[in-house]
């Protein structure tokens, strides 16, 4: 059958290749499986309890979720076959946030995932008196849960659903999600059936997936890339595996040993802090031969040319070390889909030395997550850049200077169809001509790969008149294993500085190597011997700048940036002015030279 809505995903995978683990999700301590029969029955069933809640064409329907499961999926599945929109709303959103959503989308009903979430958003839902909001699973109180409404409106003995799905056009809206709101008021972004379906065919004809094979989800449900990743799963025929609870991801690597998944690069960054970090608590010699084997990975070249030297270190490097690395990723792996940031080419080197294929791509809410993705085939992907364009998506360079870089325009089947009730915004940002402005600055490196620079609006200006593009600056000292986050400031000053957060895993081992008394990271960020450390860092990759670039004094903060604190968008993103505004009185400091 053919697919243009995204509900019509599992039922062309119940004609095409139909099997016992459609959806297996880790819930109570076990792996509970679904065929795309049970899949279906769960759709429709949960279809009924919307409608007789009184769910209707078009009506606006809010979900909290965490992690994907089986049951948001349904849930998901479910809100559009009525031809009703899905609102995701990050669980990590500020209750302010959530109460826009809920008023700007003037929706009345609201699933949330459990207990937690219940706790975090309950002031917001307090003041909601129009918001009836329900449960995912059973919780302690009063509130009502989804398995308690599946008793209350159970599937009626001679019930048809098939009419009213067919009500639902490929041009229906679909979604409205909201942008993580770095600045300004979150804009919802719209997606129609289109949008989507269009996105999942073209990325469908780029992995390297077979009906069967096993795909592992444990980014949150609520994420477009995430959302079109499972989507994407479900028309290839894989058997998608979902966590509801990310402390288990070591474990469920090596139970369920998954050949592809998606990933931010800050998940690739811990798993390679990780190495390091045993690796300190070796002994000399088996550091040496890690090291040795890492840094062999991390320059790996996939066609060397005849180097029989080259091509046996790499075998042993593997065999010693690198093999390892990849058994604790349940050794099946073949495929990594790397989105929302910047992944460091070196990190993809060493996954391709392990003979994983991790590919970066690009995209937005607004293009309905890939614009660009990297190839799985030889000379079709280059380490530090995006990739090439989607199938049946244009990209092209407004305006490029000498160098070649503008702003990055995109146009396709993919593109939203605006912002919800904010006609301006969307005019700003999409042309009559149907070219998509991201706002994001880049160039196209070899012909043909689009290489992401900045972001249009972060791009500053230094008071000797140099601008300074501080993404490229922060991905530069990033590749520093003592780093774990950084941004650079200086805007309007003399000099660019930096706030710099350590890795501190590995910054305890290297104190306690050097027999440098270690207490807390409150206390260690203004040691002497640990400023210096870092200040070895600094020159060491000051030194590859122009003197313009080079960050001439940096503050560590104690803490590192999360999403729960503000500082990180759900996507990883920083939220620049809160950190400025949060370390306002060390970055005057650094420009007093104190």
């Amino acid at each position: 059958m053919s697919i243009s809505r995204t509900f019509d995903l599992l039922p062309s995978q119940q004609a095409k290749f139909p099997h016992q683990k459609a959806i297996v999700t880790r819930s109570d301590n076990a792996w509970i499986s679904y065929s795309c029969e049970a899949c279906l029955q769960k759709i429709d069933a949960y279809t009924w309890v919307l409608l007789g809640l009184g769910v209707e064409k078009g009506d606006r329907v809010i979900i909290v979720p965490h992690l994907a499961s089986a049951d948001w999926i349904f849930l998901d599945f479910a809100i559009q076959q009525i031809g009703a929109v899905v609102v995701p709303v990050h669980f990590t959103s500020q209750i302010d946030q959530l109460t826009y959503i809920v008023q700007h989308t003037e929706s009345r009903l609201c699933f949330v995932g459990d207990a937690a979430l219940r706790e975090k958003f309950k002031p917001a839902l307090k003041t909601l008196t129009d918001l009836s909001v329900y449960y995912l699973v059973e919780i302690d109180g009063d509130e009502i849960s989804l398995p308690a409404l599946l008793k209350t409106y159970p599937v009626p003995p001679k019930g048809d659903l098939g009419p009213m799905k067919e009500s639902v056009s490929e041009n229906d809206l679909s979604a409205i999600i909201y942008t993580s709101g770095t600045t300004g008021v979150p804009k919802g972004v719209m997606l129609s059936h289109k949008n989507i379906v269009s996105n999942v065919r073209s990325t469908l004809t780029l992995l390297p997936a077979e009906p069967g094979k096993i795909a592992l989800s444990f980014l949150p449900f609520s994420h477009i890339f995430e959302r079109m990743a499972i989507y994407t799963y479900l028309a290839g025929g894989l058997s998608l595996h979902t966590l509801v609870d990310r402390n288990y991801l070591s474990k469920a690597f090596l139970e369920i040993r998954p050949h592809l998944f998606t990933a931010v690069p800050r998940i690739l960054e811990k798993m390679y802090d990780q190495v390091l970090a045993v690796q300190v608590e070796q002994s000399w010699g088996k550091r040496s031969l890690a090291a040795w084997a890492l840094k062999i990975g991390m320059t790996y070249k996939e066609r060397p040319g005849f180097r029989l030297g080259y091509w046996l270190q790499l075998q042993l490097a593997r065999l010693l070390v690198l093999n390892k690395l990849k058994h604790n990723l349940g050794g099946r792996v073949t495929a990594i889909i790397v989105g929302a940031a910047y992944l460091q080419p070196s990190l993809g080197r060493l996954m391709a030395a392990m003979g994983i294929k991790a590919r970066e791509g690009y995209g937005m809410t607004e293009t309905a997550a890939a614009a660009t993705l990297n190839r799985f085939q030889p000379g079709l992907y280059a380490f530090g850049t995006v990739g090439l364009p989607a199938p049946g998506v244009k990209v092209k360079i407004d305006s490029p200077d000498e160098n070649g870089e503008g702003e990055v325009l995109v146009k396709g089947p993919n593109v939203m169809l605006g912002y919800y009730k904010q006609p301006e915004e969307t005019r700003r940002v999409l042309g009559e001509d149907g070219w998509l402005h991201t706002g994001d600055i880049g160039k196209f490196v070899q012909r043909h790969f689009l290489q992401i620079t900045d972001r249009k609006k972060d791009i500053f200006k230094t008071s000797s008149g140099k601008y300074i593009a501080p993404l490229v600056l922060e991905n530069h000292f990033k590749q520093s294993p003592f780093i774990e986050q950084c941004m650079v400031v200086g805007f309007q000053q003399p000099y660019v500085t930096a706030l710099i957060v350590p890795n501190f895993e590995l910054l305890e081992h290297w104190a306690i190597e050097h027999k440098i008394h270690w207490t807390s990271p409150q206390y260690m960020v203004i040691n002497i011997k640990v400023k210096q450390r870092i200040q070895e860092e600094v020159d060491q990759y000051n030194a590859q700048l122009p003197n313009y670039q080079t960050v001439r004094a940096f503050h560590l903060p104690y803490e590192e940036w999360t999403m729960e604190s503000g500082l990180l968008t759900y996507t990883m993103k920083l939220v620049r002015a809160k950190i400025l505004a949060a370390f306002k009185k060390e970055i005057e400091l650094m420009y007093k030279g104190e």
